[in-house]
């Protein structure tokens, strides 16, 4: 006797979500989580050298342990005394990426079963993200570090400048 005689008669009609679509959200989630943290790691590194440029090495220790959004205020310090190196840099957006990320990162993809409709779930709200917005995300992110970039060269090359006048 095979299983199938034990089933309601019908189940096999009942639909079920393609799991493609969770993979699908996981593949987009895992590419804006890598071009979040490749913008987290060239603050980090900005700031390590904007403060080596100002002397002040004995900030490092602490401003290393800073919450990424504590970071971005120190950032938007610097800025204020270098703003051609941080010309491009838009902290709001950088705000806005950081707390989608937390949102994705801390939430809970919750699927509906039958219809394959899902929402993100956090302790605090559920929301719907399509895969669509998600690589938005990631899009911005990237744009993000571009950005980003210019200021670590600048940082970066004024710091080896200073190494061979001195």
């Amino acid at each position: 006797m095979d299983q199938k005689s034990h089933m309601p008669p019908g189940w096999d009609d009942i639909p079920v979500a393609d799991p493609q679509i969770q993979k699908d959200y996981e593949a987009a989630l895992g590419a804006f989580l890598v071009a979040f943290t490749q913008v987290e790691n060239i603050v980090s590194d900005i700031i390590f050298l904007a403060l080596q440029k100002a002397e002040r090495k004995d900030l490092l220790k602490r401003v290393r342990r800073d919450s990424f959004q504590r970071k971005l205020i120190t950032l938007e310090l610097i800025s204020l005394a270098h703003p051609r190196a941080l010309r491009e840099v838009v902290i709001g957006e950088l705000r806005h990426l950081a707390g989608r990320r937390n949102d994705l990162a801390h939430g809970h993809f919750h699927q509906n079963p039958f219809e394959g409709s899902y929402e993100i779930v956090t302790d605090r709200k559920a929301f719907l993200m399509p895969v669509t917005e998600l690589k938005g995300l990631t899009e911005r992110a990237e744009s993000a570090w571009n950005a980003l970039r210019y200021a670590d060269a600048y940082f970066s090359f004024d710091a080896l400048d200073e190494e061979e006048n001195s």
